[in-house]
């Protein structure tokens, strides 16, 4: 395995470092605006800046890297998420801080789009599958130890300056790497009406997944804050999400591989809906009672896009990638409306992000029973399931060798 990842070596590294600082500022970001005394209205507007802005970067930033090239390309984002990340820093001003997020967004779209093909383009296909599996290992465990620096005993200003730095020292293994460039990114290419007509259930269901997701990204921390958890506590709040969403996502996909898809679907956001109606019922109680809740409301609703996507895949001739695309972007947009949406409720009750995910992930159980009754699929394109990240299009060139691989 080692021999497959020395290729890769120095790109895994400014992973593991770049997305540390990364989910370090997904929670820092939101919690300083608590402390700012933001309106929760306001500081959901800059998380949808965010998604809306990671939407754009996925269809602009391939023509870009086709211009100047990965590494250039790699290095700039990594200079304009940094940047972005210290003016919030410094100016607490609103639109300010809607056009710093959406730079964010816009550059980590890049980012990932530059890793992924990378990936894709220095792996053999063959092993594909296995360097998959570590990128996401890699990312998760990343981005989940970034929550946890936000329980570091210093001021924000510090854990700015941290987020920062560590964002920054993310370029230095790519930057000192010899291996030869990749080839162009593909442009993004998708019809919206024929990826809606190959699976209705896959892309409302990647589109209430994106409400829930996008809510709990841009305001989990506020959420957390409103209902008395102290910052390090918010930090393990955040990180046990994330880890239940990774504990449940081969399981759940195994499942799916066995029976029809949707009825994971079905039964992931009905179990999801009791998750949100016990978590509301619990944010008061001990620590540890919310921490399960959360695992478990990452674990139900975070595999919703893989499942989505697999779903879609199974059912249409369409290729791979146009499915891939058509999904991610409505995931995107049910990111964009999810802390809108969230963030004017909360103004109600500190239980927003718990009602929202429930009523939206009711809505998706009936829709998706309903399609179950008068709607049969054959999954006549059927692959086995790969759990993959909501990240960019380019990571299913390498999910669909690993699905290959797996079918043989």
């Amino acid at each position: 395995m080692t021999g497959l990842l020395i290729p890769v070596t120095a790109l895994l590294a400014s992973v593991a470092i770049l997305l540390v600082g990364h989910g370090l500022q997904l929670t820092l970001i939101p919690l300083y605006a608590v402390e700012l005394g933001w309106a929760p209205d306001l500081i959901g507007y800059t998380g949808s800046s965010y998604f809306l802005g990671f939407v754009v970067g996925c269809l602009t930033v391939p023509p870009l890297v086709s211009r100047v090239g990965h590494i250039r390309v790699f290095a700039v984002l990594i200079a304009l998420a940094t940047a972005a990340l210290l003016f919030i820093g410094m100016v607490d001003q609103f639109w300010f801080w809607l056009l710093a997020r959406g730079l964010s967004g816009w550059a980590f779209a890049g980012i990932y789009m530059v890793i992924e093909s990378w990936l894709n383009e220095k792996t053999a296909v063959e092993y594909r599958g296995r360097v998959l599996s570590v990128y996401i290992i890699i990312t998760l465990a990343a981005i989940c130890a970034g929550q946890l620096l936000i329980g570091f005993e210093v001021g924000y200003a510090q854990l700015f300056l941290l987020s920062a730095g560590l964002l920054v020292l993310g370029i230095v293994p790519v930057g000192l790497t010899s291996a030869s460039v990749p080839a162009a990114i593909p442009p993004v290419r998708f019809r919206l009406k024929r990826v809606i007509a190959a699976s209705q259930v896959a892309m409302v269901g990647a589109f209430f997944g994106g409400l829930v997701t996008g809510g709990f990204w841009a305001l989990g921390p506020v959420v957390a804050a409103a209902n008395g958890l102290e910052k390090e506590q918010i930090g393990i709040f955040m990180a046990v999400t994330i880890l239940g969403g990774t504990c449940f996502q081969f399981p759940v996909g195994r499942l799916s591989d066995r029976i029809d898809r949707r009825y994971v679907i079905a039964g992931l956001a009905l179990s999801g809906v009791l998750t949100c109606v016990l978590a509301a019922l619990l944010v008061s109680e001990n620590s540890i009672m919310i921490y399960v809740a959360m695992f478990f409301f990452g674990g139900l609703t975070f595999p919703l896009y893989s499942l989505c996507l697999a779903h879609a895949n199974d059912n249409t001739s369409l290729s791979l990638m146009e499915i891939a695309s058509g999904v991610l972007m409505m995931n995107s947009a049910g990111s964009v409306i999810g802390p809108i949406v969230v963030a004017f409720l909360i103004g109600y009750t500190d239980n927003a992000l718990f009602i929202v995910s429930a009523v939206v992930l009711s809505l998706l159980t009936m829709w998706t029973l309903y399609r179950i009754q008068f709607h049969d699929v054959q999954r006549a394109h059927f692959e086995p399931f790969v759990g993959i990240r909501n990240t960019t299009h380019e990571i299913v060139e390498l999910a669909a060798e690993d699905g290959a691989a797996e079918s043989k």
